[in-house]
């Protein structure tokens, strides 16, 4: 363990009071309203908690299991394995080996029709 953590107190932090108190300096922090040598010690306290959060998580993530259920009826449990999946592929993107005609460097705007006034029906 980290000499400065067990000093500070972090180690006997749980995940959501050290995230709770980062989140606290944070604000402060974003405030601006505290003095420059508090700031600093904000800042490197934040750092500190910040990488307590992350090793938690890290250890939890280890922890946490997926129960099996097998045809059988049998359960078991294995390390979670994480599902990466990829965003369905936007429609407009699909085929974009079809040639299209170049775009126009300006719009073409319509010309609307000459109406005469002896023709508007009042």
């Amino acid at each position: 363990m980290n000499k400065e953590r067990t000093e500070d107190g972090i180690t006997g932090l749980t995940y959501e009071a050290a995230l709770a108190e980062l989140d606290i300096l944070i604000t402060k922090l974003e405030g601006g309203s505290i003095a420059l040598e508090e700031a600093i010690g904000a800042y490197e306290r934040g750092v500190v908690l910040a990488q307590y959060c992350a090793e938690l998580l890290e250890r939890t993530e280890q922890r946490v299991n997926q129960l099996v259920v097998s045809a059988s009826g049998a359960m078991s449990e294995r390390p979670l394995e994480a599902v990466v999946t990829t965003p369905p592929e936007p429609a407009a993107t699909r085929h974009l080996d079809i040639a299209r005609p170049p775009m126009a460097a300006t719009p073409v705007r319509p010309v609307p029709p000459r109406i005469d006034p002896d023709d508007v029906p009042f």
